[in-house]
């Protein structure tokens, strides 16, 4: 396969959707490929990207440091494939009109998401700043009605539906697209669980695995610290109604 059809390979999500073991099951399961976890310095441009979205400005610089930081992680792998929750600010440099590309979408269930992401926040290095940093989290744009006013779990909720609508947007735009429920990856049901792998698999451009050791996915990755704050159970299907159902989920 030459440099110019090798297709762009991403794994995205909201975040909070197993994407770290993702990477690890890759990893184990496709040796051939290296799959990275949110890679540097995606974090800092999101964060630009987010100013962009609100501001206007910087989409040039932002494209060129995106392009550029993509390049060289690419040149350095054979099959590399993205693992990156941070990019749902900027969708929009995806595309490349030299190269296909191709995205696994995955979405949970956004009321039990909105409450991982409220408890978890960000990693334990960042855990205690994230809410007070600018910019450091992905933020609709526009900000929907009321916003000032919402409760971090109501903002997340609103976060859910931006970042997934702006994901699915890229079905009509990639060489193969694949939307995964968190629910049926991590499912109890066998077949199930190996539908969501495959498509996964598939969908990538990947070998699939003759045989996997289910019992990998009874450990749970980056789990979020235990919590017994109550949420509001109004405000998934009021925020999230419409974009919940599109992607399968009756709230």
């Amino acid at each position: 396969m030459t440099s110019e059809t090798k297709p762009w390979r991403y794994i995205l999500s909201a975040g909070r959707t197993g994407t770290v073991f993702l990477e690890k099951l890759l990893a184990e399961y496709a040796p051939d490929a290296v799959a990275e976890h949110e890679p540097k310095p995606t974090r800092e441009q999101m964060m630009l990207a987010n100013m962009r979205n609100d501001w206007g400005i910087g989409h040039n610089g932002l494209a060129r440091w995106f392009n550029a930081a993509r390049a060289r992680r690419d040149k350095a792998h054979g099959t590399y494939i993205e693992v990156n929750p941070f990019l749902c600010a900027m969708t929009d440099l995806l595309p490349d009109p030299k190269r296909p590309i191709r995205v696994v979408h995955i979405t949970r269930e956004p009321a039990g998401w909105a409450r991982s992401m409220t408890v978890f926040k960000a990693s334990t290095k960042f855990r205690w700043l994230i809410d007070y940093v600018p910019f450091a989290k992905p933020y609709p744009s526009p900000r929907p009605d009321g916003w000032a006013g919402w409760s971090f779990y109501e903002r997340n909720l609103a976060r859910w539906a931006w970042c997934n609508t702006r994901i699915a947007e890229l079905e009509g735009k990639a060489q193969a697209y694949v939307h995964i429920r968190y629910e049926d990856l991590f499912s109890d049901d066998l077949a199930t669980k190996e539908a969501a792998v495959m498509a996964l698999f598939d969908t990538l451009g990947l070998e699939r695995p003759a045989q996997i050791d289910w019992s990998l996915f009874e450990t749970r990755a980056n789990p979020a610290p235990p919590s017994g704050a109550e949420f509001d159970k109004a405000a998934a299907p009021r925020i999230c109604g419409d974009a919940a159902r599109r992607f399968g989920y009756d709230l």
